[in-house]
């Protein structure tokens, strides 16, 4: 009878690979700091109990754990034991798992924190105080992981969550439950529990809404009324004019915009006329180029709103507002103007300045007949699939002209 061949973690091992993870799971050796019942251990290594109890026995005949004479093993106490009673006053962060991930948080791009590591956190300890467990319960298995995050997501859909006492509160469903899955899976893949790509269910990292505004634009005529408007309404020279075009004609995300500098280098064209050539950092893609992207002006009106500005600062804006205040002042003006339009998406409404990278995908497409791969450099997309996935769907009308 062939033997049937052991693994541990998905690899190939032998029972002494076995019995010394059992024996440092036990006594917190591992790179788990708490001690692990063999309960749990089963759970976390694949193995049934008994099994795991025959393993302890073998340890105990090396005296490696002692063995009473009713037959019970003495086990090592779970001194961490607070760690593992749900407490909703407990601080996140004293807790030994917790507090190893925030410090790769904090370094884990290349010696500097991450973005999100405040929120990640954040998402975390809502997720243990919402369904009373404590970051140790994530780190048994995947089974059990799965089965809190779909517990928290019926507490969210019932109200009842316990928010965590720092951050934003949550706004919707998709965004709330997706938001607090990417952070229990960060943390327990830095626990070695992971997840296979493309895995579906409350574990998913489908992206909620991916691709479902890709259609958003104005159409030609639009865009003049449109300018037409905020001329009427702001004038030529507004911050709101300047927003608006060069956020379209740059495709940049409201961060970009708000930091761009009006330093334009004037590039004659062949065609006549000249084109304003500068560069903006997204912070978002700042892992591709530094997050530096090139943007080009081609509007007369908008370079001539630009000119205007340029003897009085250094920016495209003149509000002396702080970033909150302004982007609620720009947003509204926005808005103001997708109403003027007819425009009563909600999403025009709920993210005015993002909406103008979206009106410039398809500005910029539109005008060279729906060449990505040169609207992807030029607005500032890492790949040609995500500006068509989530921005640029070609047009119904655009097909059938190329079909007919």
């Amino acid at each position: 009878m062939a033997r049937r061949q052991l693994k541990l973690y998905g690899k190939k091992v032998t029972s002494e690979d076995i019995l010394l993870e059992i024996q440092n799971l036990l006594y917190a050796k591992g790179h788990r700091p708490y001690p692990i019942k063999p309960a749990e251990i089963a759970n976390a290594l694949g193995l049934s109990r008994k099994t795991v109890y025959n393993y302890i026995s073998r340890l105990s005949k090396t005296g490696k754990i002692i063995r009473l004479r009713s037959g019970r093993f003495l086990l090592p106490r779970l001194d961490e034991a607070e760690f593992r009673e749900f407490n909703k006053h407990h601080e996140i962060t004293s807790n030994p798992l917790v507090s190893e991930w925030m410090d790769d948080l904090l370094t884990r791009n290349q010696g500097i924190p991450i973005k999100t590591w405040k929120k990640r956190l954040r998402s975390l300890e809502t997720v243990c105080n919402t369904c009373k467990v404590t970051p140790f319960d994530f780190t048994i298995s995947n089974k059990k992981t799965e089965k809190i995050m779909r517990s928290f997501a019926k507490c969210f859909q019932n109200g009842e969550i316990v928010h965590s006492n720092r951050g934003n509160k949550p706004q919707g469903m998709n965004t709330t439950v997706y938001a607090k899955v990417q952070a229990v899976r960060d943390f327990c893949s830095f626990y070695d529990i992971t997840w296979r790509k493309g895995v579906t269910g409350v574990m998913s990292q489908k992206v909620p809404n991916h691709g479902k505004y890709a259609d958003v634009r104005l159409t030609a005529e639009e865009f003049d009324e449109a300018d037409k408007f905020i001329k009427k309404r702001w004038g030529l020279d507004s911050d709101v004019y300047r927003w608006f075009w060069v956020g379209v004609e740059s495709c940049a995300r409201f961060r970009a915009l708000y930091t761009m500098k009006n330093d334009w280098t004037k590039h004659e064209r062949k065609s006549g006329g000249v084109v304003f050539v500068t560069s903006v950092i997204e912070s978002k893609t700042e892992n591709i180029r530094g997050g530096k992207w090139t943007k080009f002006i081609t509007r007369p009106d908008t370079q001539k709103s630009l000119e205007i500005i340029k003897r009085k600062c250094d920016r495209i804006y003149e509000s002396k507002l702080s970033e909150y205040s302004f982007k609620k002042r720009i947003n509204q003006d926005l808005s103001e103007i997708y109403q003027h339009l007819g425009k009563t998406e909600p999403y025009f409404h709920q993210h005015p300045s993002h909406v103008l990278r979206h009106l410039g995908a398809h500005y910029w497409l539109s005008k060279t007949n729906y060449n990505y791969g040169i609207i992807a450099e030029v607005g500032g997309w890492h790949t040609i699939d995500e500006l068509k996935k989530s921005y640029g769907q070609i047009p119904p009308e655009k097909i059938l002209e190329i079909i007919q």
